[in-house]
């Protein structure tokens, strides 16, 4: 039988940092608050790993969950059910909802973009998420492929979160409206560099960037690049 990685939880006790965060695309601006503001994040429990194929495929035998438009709706899966060797890397091709039903049926929900930046960044507000440092051994980011979200153990966050820098991006619950555009926000870079950056730089991206993702239909918004990762909001009894 077969070991596939659990989602373990770490603890994240009430904090206060200055939010203050670059807006990495060439073209057009990101209309939301871009700091530096004083904010404050949790208590919170926050998800160790993003969430793989498998996670996302017990969520769906548990709950039966299948959105209403279907378009492109986790298209790198056969017959209902991830290729093997894919249990244990990120979950791709799901929309900002198909995660928000993830995260609803484990009492989760998806972070906000400032309390992405504290689970990468942590106390100290590390430029990336193991230092200030870039370091090309510490995530996936330029290879062919996407990997397991615990290949980077090194890269471990102050928080301790794994692979919140490189292999694929993750969305946050952040959804604005700039009178001409309805877009969320990705955090976290990509192993994938697209060939062209003046719409969306590629790569590694340091703890205080994020990147506007339009939101257009499920059809357009799900892509085999764009992840997601959970936290559950607790008392400090909890902690």
């Amino acid at each position: 039988m077969a070991n596939y990685l659990e989602q373990k939880l770490v603890k994240v006790p009430r904090a206060s940092y200055i939010y203050r965060v670059v807006h990495r695309v060439m073209e057009g601006d990101c209309q939301c608050e871009h700091g530096p503001i004083p904010v404050t994040v949790g208590p919170l429990q926050a998800d160790v790993y993003p969430v793989t194929n498998h996670m996302y495929w017990l969520f769906m035998q548990e709950s039966g969950y299948r959105p209403a438009d279907d378009t492109n709706f986790l298209k790198h899966w056969v017959d209902g059910k991830y290729l093997e060797g894919d249990a244990d890397k990120p979950v791709t091709n799901v929309d900002q909802n198909d995660a928000r039903a993830y995260a609803a049926h484990y009492g989760k929900r998806l972070p906000k973009d400032f309390e992405w930046q504290y689970l990468a960044a942590g106390p100290d507000a590390l430029k990336w998420p193991w230092g200030d440092k870039l370091d090309l051994s510490k995530g996936n980011f330029y290879t062919d492929a996407l990997s397991r979200v615990d290949a980077y153990p090194q890269g471990v966050s102050p928080v301790g979160c794994m692979d919140m820098c490189g292999n694929s991006w993750e969305m946050v619950e952040d959804t604005h409206d700039d009178g001409c555009h309805f877009f969320t926000l990705l955090r976290g870079g990509c192993y994938y560099r697209a060939h062209h950056y003046w719409h969306a730089e590629g790569g590694p991206q340091p703890n205080d960037a994020h990147l506007k993702m339009h939101l257009l239909a499920p059809g357009m918004d799900r892509n085999a690049t764009v992840g997601f990762r959970c936290v559950k909001d607790c008392d400090g009894e909890e902690l």
